[in-house]
């Protein structure tokens, strides 16, 4: 069987983490002045907001069909028994 759908979405989780990180690297430093700081939060802020909102917007639609695919074969199963006669036991 395939992997789960939200293997899809992982890259974009991930810009999403290290854009919280370089968000909160920015707003701590803010008020100590440390500028540098600031700069490369900012910059990175940008940067990884940018990438994980492409990342979702990429791969949207093959997850939600993935995701469809997935309820279709569920629902498709059928709850029936496996009769095995006993002498086929070992």
């Amino acid at each position: 069987m395939s992997r789960h759908p939200v293997t899809l979405l992982t890259p974009a989780f991930i810009a999403a983490v290290l854009f919280a990180f370089c968000l909160a690297l920015a707003l701590l430093a803010s008020p100590r002045n440390a500028d540098s700081f600031v700069l490369v939060g900012g910059v990175g802020a940008l940067f990884f907001g940018y990438r994980a909102v492409a990342e979702v917007h990429q791969v949207w639609k093959q997850f939600t069909d993935q995701l469809e695919a997935r309820k279709a074969l569920r629902r498709s199963i059928p709850l029936t028994r496996i009769n095995i006669r006993k002498d086929d036991i070992r």
